[in-house]
């Protein structure tokens, strides 16, 4: 029997949100919606970079300003949690504006490049603009934000509004990858001469890309700020930031929904586990090592990412089976 994908997102959905309180504590809960926000963030890089083929080093600027956004509505007008993420998103998509124009011309590393230099720009910015953003104090959640009149505090509740965002933006984006546009994302990633020879407006496409990339981050930027109850520029603008993007998308497989999802399980989970093991306890950094080095494996061996691979596996096994 087959289940369309929008009843496995929900039924997944459904599962989580009952089994996971049924044993998770205060640790486990900061995990799980960590994972769920480098899910968002994961799928907002995908449309562009992996659907699109339009890498991007800078995403972290998105992620930035949706945080600062929704920090400053929250603190300064109490302004309802679903507004303040939705907010959050539209100013992302205000900045990427002057941004697409600029560097929409640019191919390849160069368009890469052109992100990365928007994304230190403008943490020089936030870095200096003490007025708006505190600088390098950051800012700090003055209010409890209230999500439709209830107020979003605890750990668990966070969660909660933290899975339903990552299964929103999840089927979203799949859906859009089954419309028009979404394939014309294709076209554009596999060949942009021969799209733009079949009457496809690549700069039209790549805009509606970037727009909606970014407005994802935005969303995405906009809860972490709220979730983290503090931000800085350090936290949120650098292009660390932007490279956990990359990495989870591509370690779970670049260009499918599915990817940022197992990408950002496994890597995030795997963070948390090497940051408490005991092994690195006299040396606080050295998982960044390990951690590294996995990531260059999945990337050498497994170059489709984690889904490819499963992909392969699955057949191998039906060839066996075909076999007996």
């Amino acid at each position: 029997m087959y289940l369309r994908p929008s009843i496995i997102i929900v039924i997944v959905t459904g599962a989580l949100a009952f089994i996971v309180p049924l044993f998770a504590d205060i640790y486990l809960f900061s995990v799980i919606t960590t994972i769920l926000i480098w899910m968002m963030m994961g799928q907002a890089w995908n449309l562009l970079s992996g659907f699109t083929g339009q890498i991007s080093f800078g995403h972290a600027m998105f992620l930035g300003i949706g945080a600062y956004t929704s920090m400053i509505l929250v603190n300064e007008l109490n302004l309802d949690m679903l507004l303040s993420l939705l907010i959050g998103g539209l100013f992302a998509v205000i900045f990427s504006l002057p941004i697409g124009l600029l560097i929409f011309r640019l191919r390849g590393p160069y368009f890469a490049l052109g992100t990365l230099a928007f994304a230190e720009i403008l943490l020089i910015v936030a870095r200096n603009l003490k007025s708006v953003t505190n600088g390098g104090e950051g800012i700090m959640l003055a209010n409890t934000p209230t999500l439709l009149g209830f107020e979003i505090e605890s750990k668990a509740e966070y969660f909660y509004v933290a899975l339903i965002l990552a299964a929103i933006i999840t089927y979203f984006c799949y859906y859009l990858m089954r419309t028009k546009t979404g394939y014309s994302f294709i076209a554009i990633r596999e060949n942009q001469d021969a799209a733009e020879a079949m009457g496809i407006n690549s700069t039209k496409v790549k805009s509606i890309a970037l727009f909606t990339s970014s407005f994802l981050a935005g969303v995405g930027g906009a809860f972490y700020g709220l979730y983290n109850k503090f931000i800085d520029p350090d936290m949120t603008l650098t292009v660390t930031m932007s490279v956990e993007m990359i990495f989870v998308t591509i370690a779970g497989g670049i260009g499918t929904i599915l990817g940022p999802v197992i990408g950002s399980t496994i890597l995030i989970s795997l963070q948390e586990y090497l940051k408490s093991a005991p092994a690195f306890e006299a040396y606080s950094s050295l998982y960044l090592i390990v951690y590294g080095l996995l990531i260059m494996i999945i990337v050498v061996y497994l170059p489709g990412g984690i889904v490819d691979g499963i992909k392969k596996l699955i057949g191998l096994f039906k060839k066996e089976g075909d076999k007996t």
